[in-house]
């Protein structure tokens, strides 16, 4: 939860250097490959054929969640593309609840209803310089897509982090393909190494958050792991002077509320 508030602002960071959002893919999701090479490494490689093809496909989702929220960070206030993102936990808990019968009792579906405000009050705030860029939502679905991916590799037996270094390999190789057909590379010296700490950041948030799954119902752990807005919004408040309204507080709050109705639910 800490590190995916942490990584978001390095973003905000590396974008105030002149970021090329494909470049820096390539060298995040390398980063991310190389690390989880290193901790499997010293486990063992066990994983079954079928948990290798979701991983693929995981892989894929990742690097279209991953583009699209950088791309977004760079081009609307931190605070409210933060929280946007952060309410993909509604997409893990629908899948949740439809294939791995887990419950949604009264205190869930306010939570749920509560998100849904939420994403309506951060996500049109009037004055367009308030409001997240529209690849957020890119980013929502697909965060929320691959934490239920991440569910049921935990749950599966299987190496946590093979799983997740078969992800990043396949969304690094994915990484280059955009890239290349979007211009080429433009790295830079500040940028590769912005795009190195994220890359460590997410290697071991991904890690953290796949064994929290394991011995938890994602309905219950997919909202705990996305209140990494809680540092982000703050932080960027402070650090890059972004105003602070009335509409801003209220959907913070609100997006809040839903997550702990969420989490405290049992």
């Amino acid at each position: 939860m800490t590190l995916s508030g942490i990584f978001e602002i390095v973003y905000r960071l590396a974008h105030k250097t002149g970021m090329h959002e494909g470049t820096y893919m390539v060298t995040q999701t390398g980063t991310v490959f190389l690390c989880l090479a290193a901790y499997s490494s010293s486990i063992g490689f066990a994983i079954s054929p079928a948990l290798v093809l979701l991983a693929i496909v995981s892989g894929i989702v990742g690097m279209m969640t991953g583009w699209s929220h950088i791309y977004a960070i760079g081009r609307g206030p931190v605070a409210v593309t933060s929280s946007m993102r952060k309410l993909g936990f509604i997409v893990t808990a629908l899948l949740a609840l439809i294939f791995l019968n887990e419950t949604l009792n009264a205190q869930r579906v306010a939570g749920l209803l509560i998100a849904s405000a939420a994403l309506l009050i951060i996500g049109w705030a009037p004055g367009a310089h308030n409001r997240p860029h529209p690849a957020i939502f890119i980013s929502l679905v697909g965060v929320g897509v691959m934490t239920f991916f991440h569910k049921i590799a935990a749950t599966a037996g299987t190496s946590i982090t093979v799983f997740l270094m078969i992800q990043s390999g396949t969304a690094h190789i994915a990484s280059h393909v955009a890239c290349l057909q979007s211009g080429g590379y433009k790295p830079n010296k500040r940028l590769i190494g912005f795009a190195m700490l994220s890359g460590g950041m997410i290697s071991l948030s991904m890690t953290f958050g796949m064994y929290a799954l394991r011995h938890g119902d994602a309905i219950v752990i997919a909202p705990i792991l996305q209140l990494g807005f809680l540092i982000a919004a703050p932080v960027s408040f402070l650090l890059f002077k972004e105003p602070i309204t009335q509409h801003k507080l209220v959907g913070l709050s609100v997006g809040t509320l839903s997550i702990v109705l969420f989490a405290t639910g049992g």
